[in-house]
């Protein structure tokens, strides 16, 4: 049985892969945990009877207000 060579283009193309699946892991990982974050700080504004202000840039909780009457 012979092993075949793995050419440079088929090797950028096996190493661009596997950078884009890394890319989209890290951004998968960051979008979820700016989620968790904002609904963490919301529910906790909710549960003491309160009105959550929040301003998000990009993945970023950039303001945070509790606002309770």
């Amino acid at each position: 049985m012979q092993i075949k060579k793995i050419t440079p283009l088929k090797g950028l193309v096996i190493v661009g892969l596997i950078a884009f699946i890394v890319v989209a892991i890290l951004i998968a990982a960051q979008s979820y945990l700016s989620y968790v974050k904002v609904t963490e700080a919301a529910d906790n504004c909710f549960n003491i009877g309160g009105h959550p202000v929040i301003e998000k840039t990009g993945f970023e909780m950039t303001y945070f207000e509790c606002v309770t009457d």
